[in-house]
């Protein structure tokens, strides 16, 4: 067997710098230190999110460690300071040490993850095969990296960069995560409130993805550019099993699904909801998004049998055109209603999530949207401007029509977390959407003192909070970060840069923070 590695894997703290933090289970942590401890090596895990570390403490416990390869992911371009900020000061405390960067960040933008020149890899696309690979040739004191693909790497001062040739075929090779190293009960016996896809009901919670890839074109989405086009998913019974494993060994009494193709297969899915029915556990469920087009009042019927207790609609305009024309979207909107009103009649919560802002929709047709939410009477209504991301339709469109700030780069975490809007065409500026996005969100999801109500319960807080949240994200055009509220912005930017004060924000209710495998999945 070859040398063994000490191998040291984190990611960046994403309350750093001013953004939103997520204290959410490690999902991609997890099953990356299974992985590598499946491969022979020794290997030490640290999420900085759950004691609030800042970069010098993180590099602190690196050094402490004193690990041969440093491995750190991440989950989006919004962290990409994190990251970059990280790797300079792990580099900076020991230039010899191996170090390895990986995730979404890595995956769509290789050149800006390695354009500090800090780490010495990048991972790109799925890493479950990939790290074994790269550790054993790291321990062979390996030099030539052409044949492998999935990687960039420096040779000679020049990047180079080996894009993804293989996705791996079967999924139930990926090992269970291996929560005794990340301790998660930590994390699952803690509520993630301001939010509705983190904020669990029922502890200790876990979660967990079953699938990767999506066939369909919508403009917005790069998850094709990270997961292909095929969909691969895990086999219901593996699932099933985790499942099994998650309750007897966890105590597990809430699983959040965070797949972006849950119910593409409708047998499958309904295998899996068969077999929820018959072991019959002390465990409700949830997913992050549901394919509305692929949904039936069956799987509906299935689905709150099976425990499900809230379902998210990922409808994203409520004008058919922009859903056919502008957004590439294959939903028709007169489905809608009847789905979200029949997950109310079964008790089921209610969400609806709309984007807003893209290259060649009107403003009378972002107004439709308003509208459309309005009209289904959703538990919780959430408005996110379109954000270009890389190798996305939406993107190319947004370049070509000038529609771009001068000097948008994919390296400004600024633009991206879907809160604050940078496309601005002859119908609207990016303040035009962040004034109608937030005033439209307080007008639909509190008209009333019942829908307050419901709006409160799905995000875990009080009506004190409430109105709390409601004012001051009003005051900040849409961005609010409910934890900051004794501090200024110009502070709360200075602190956060080494330790984050934030615990929400009005962004994307969490569906952003996806616990991502090592370069695995995309946010939709």
């Amino acid at each position: 067997m070859n040398r063994k590695l000490r191998v040291f894997i984190t990611m960046p703290n994403t309350s750093w710098f001013g953004k939103r933090q997520w204290l959410v289970p490690p999902y991609t942590l997890a099953v990356l230190a299974a992985i590598v401890r499946n491969a022979g090596h020794e290997v030490s895990v640290l999420d900085p999110n759950l004691d609030n570390l800042s970069i010098e403490e993180v590099v602190g416990r690196i050094a402490e460690a004193d690990p041969d390869v440093v491995g750190i992911t991440a989950m989006s371009l919004e962290y990409a300071k994190g990251v970059s900020e990280l790797t300079l000061a792990v580099k900076a405390q020991n230039p010899q040490r191996k170090l390895l960067v990986g995730g979404i960040f890595a995956t769509t933008t290789p050149e800006l993850a390695m354009g500090n020149h800090a780490a010495d890899f990048a991972v790109l696309g799925e890493g479950e095969e990939r790290i074994p690979r790269m550790l054993h040739l790291l321990a062979e004191g390996a030099e030539d990296f052409a044949s492998f693909d999935g990687i960039a790497y420096w040779r000679d001062g020049e990047l180079l960069v080996n894009r993804p040739a293989r996705m791996i075929p079967d999924l139930d090779v990926i090992p269970q995560p291996a929560y005794d190293l990340v301790g998660l009960h930590r994390y699952s016996a803690t509520n993630h409130h301001f939010g509705n896809v983190y904020n669990a009901r029922y502890l200790p919670y876990a979660v967990t993805t079953t699938t990767r890839g999506c066939p369909f074109h919508c403009i917005y989405c790069s998850s094709h550019a990270i997961d292909g086009r095929q969909v691969r998913q895990r086999s219901a019974e593996n699932v099933l099993a985790e499942i099994d494993w998650l309750v007897k060994e966890w105590g597990i009494r809430e699983l959040i699904f965070l797949d972006d193709q849950l119910n593409y297969d409708r047998k499958r899915f309904r295998a899996i909801l068969g077999g929820l029915i018959e072991r019959d556990y002390d465990l409700h469920w949830k997913a992050g998004n549901i394919t509305t087009f692929l949904l039936t009042p069956e799987l509906i019927d299935l689905m709150a049998e099976s425990k499900c207790y809230q379902v998210i609609f990922p409808i994203e305009s409520g004008n058919q055109h922009v859903l056919d024309k502008v957004l590439k979207k294959p939903l028709k909107l007169d489905r809608v209603p009847e789905l979200v009103r029949r997950c109310r009649e079964l008790g089921m919560e209610t969400a609806v999530d709309f984007v807003i802002g893209s290259p060649g929709e009107t403003w009378d047709q972002i107004r439709d949207s308003c509208n459309f939410a309005d009209l289904l009477d959703a538990d919780l209504t959430s408005f996110h401007i379109a954000t270009p991301l890389p190798y996305t339709e939406l993107y190319d469109l947004a370049r070509e029509g000038g529609h771009l700030p001068e000097g948008f780069s994919f390296g400004n975490h600024d633009y991206f977390g879907f809160g604050r809007g940078c496309i601005a065409t002859d119908q609207f500026t990016p303040n035009d959407l962040h004034i109608l996005r937030a005033l439209e969100w307080d007008r639909i999801n509190f008209k009333t003192p019942e829908k307050k109500q419901r709006f409160a319960a799905m995000t875990g807080i009080t009506q004190e909070e409430l109105e709390i949240w409601r004012r001051n994200t009003i005051r900040n055009l849409g961005l609010y970060f409910p934890k900051a509220e004794n501090s200024s912005g110009t502070e709360t930017q200075k602190s956060a840069a080494t330790r984050g004060s934030a615990d929400g924000l009005l962004d994307k209710n969490g569906r952003f923070g996806k616990i991502i495998h090592l370069g695995e999945r995309s946010a939709s």
